[in-house]
């Protein structure tokens, strides 16, 4: 198993739990955020607003949430696996 470096523990600690925090009330709140967009773009320019809200939908939206807790989780997990190598 390659050893990870000690010096990447805190941030991928520090950036992986603020990615989680993140990607969950994104889930949760994917549809607001879906119109949010939506309707913010529509004050800026009408055609890119129909544009835009045609091929997506809030499923894309809650898909990045995903992905950032995803993500996070990996990063927790390479911090934790790096504080046990560092221990041992």
């Amino acid at each position: 198993m390659p050893t990870i470096d000690p010096g990447t523990i805190l941030p991928n600690l520090i950036l992986g739990v603020l990615a989680v925090a993140v990607g969950i009330p994104i889930v949760i709140y994917r549809r607001g955020l879906f119109r949010a967009t939506v309707r913010n773009l529509e004050a800026v320019n009408r055609r890119s607003s129909k544009a835009v809200s045609r091929p997506s939908s809030p499923f894309w939206v809650g898909t990045a949430g995903v992905a950032f807790v995803v993500l996070g989780m990996i990063m927790v997990a390479g911090a934790v696996l790096g504080a046990v190598q560092l221990a041992a």
